[in-house]
């Protein structure tokens, strides 16, 4: 007889040390809403952004008699159903973490990645003034790799503008702010501050445009907006140097770990990303990490109440916890409460 998978879930709300500034706004607080599953004495966590609790209502009867070692089943059959991808990550990471914990292991060593080298994650800087650029600058003088978003209005030379007061790394997200040939105009000035790369320079849609920026632009171009999920891999070979996958984008790490196939396959450079957001979506991500060229893994860095604690990351390092599954623990005692769903 089965062991019927219970299930609640509720929103929850994040807040910024400092307000974060990009070309779609300032961002002060992160509403995000998390799923619980719990499973023969088991509890496994999910959260997505971006979705709604008549959404997670609508799958919930899709779980009847799921658990973890269905997992494929379970998220093929959500896919099937039309299940939008926020959903499908929040629903992907608690039944990996029921993996886990059945498991006794973490993750990421469930998956054989233990023991990997893991590469160095950046921090990512608002669109603010160039007087706040300069002063995070030189209070983050010992971060690694330093990520600026840009907007519409900038031409590049705010890299110039950071490089007065930092010495390390430098990756640029311009978040679709230009035409293809603005980009090539601002990849070039980013070029001259020693860039190392520049994210998602034109608006998403038809891969040419991307194709113009990379062939002829001299720093490497990376898809972030215009990469969804596995599907676009193969569509954006040729057009860009790597892309950025990320878990609410695809639909959990099932996905993640499919298109991370993909982009090797096609000779893509692979960076892991994450929104701003709790640590338990953060950590989940991590658990992939020692497969990433890039990652860009601070999405939890710069929050003042985050309900869960997982990932730490030291000048850019990160330690996975050893927990079993996402190994992530609630910060308060009221964190799984929500509404029952069975």
């Amino acid at each position: 007889m089965r062991t019927p998978l219970k299930a609640s879930h509720r929103p929850f709300s994040v807040a910024l040390a400092e307000p974060f500034t990009s070309n779609t706004g300032v961002t002060t607080h992160v509403e995000q809403r998390l799923l619980v599953l719990r499973w023969e004495g088991l509890t496994g966590y999910g959260t997505a952004r971006a979705t709604s609790a008549e959404e997670l209502d609508a799958a919930l009867p899709l779980l009847e008699d799921a658990g973890p070692l269905e997992l494929v089943r379970t998220l093929d059959r959500l896919r099937s159903a039309g299940v939008r991808a926020p959903v499908l990550c929040a629903v992907d990471m608690a039944l990996h973490d029921l993996l886990g914990k059945r498991a006794g292991l973490p993750l990421h060593r469930l998956l054989g990645l233990d023991g990997l080298p893991i590469g160095l994650t950046a921090l990512s800087l608002g669109a603010g003034t160039d007087d706040e650029l300069r002063r995070r600058g030189r209070e983050l003088a010992h971060w690694p790799v330093l990520k600026l978003k840009l907007t519409p209005q900038d031409d590049g030379s705010r890299a110039g503008v950071l490089r007065e007061v930092y010495d390390g790394r430098i990756w640029v997200d311009g978040n679709g702010s230009w035409s293809p040939a603005q980009a090539v105009a601002v990849a070039r000035e980013l070029h001259r501050h020693g860039v190392e790369l520049l994210e998602q320079p034109v608006p998403p849609g038809p891969a040419d445009r991307l194709r113009h920026v990379h062939e002829n632009a001299p720093l490497p171009i990376v898809a972030d907006e215009d990469c969804a999920g596995p599907e676009d891999v193969l569509r954006l070979r040729g057009c860009v140097t790597g892309v950025n996958i990320k878990l609410i984008k695809c639909g959990g790490l099932r996905r993640a770990q499919e298109a991370i196939t993909l982009a090797r396959q096609a000779g893509l450079r692979v960076m892991l990303g994450c929104k701003t957001e709790s640590a338990l979506g953060v950590t989940a991500m991590a658990q992939l990490a020692p497969l990433a060229d890039h990652l860009d893994l601070d999405g939890h860095v710069d929050l003042v109440d985050d309900p869960f604690r997982g990932l730490r990351i030291d000048r850019g390092r990160l330690t996975l916890p050893d927990g079993p599954g996402l190994g992530v623990t609630p910060t308060a005692p009221d964190t799984t409460d929500g509404e029952e769903q069975s």
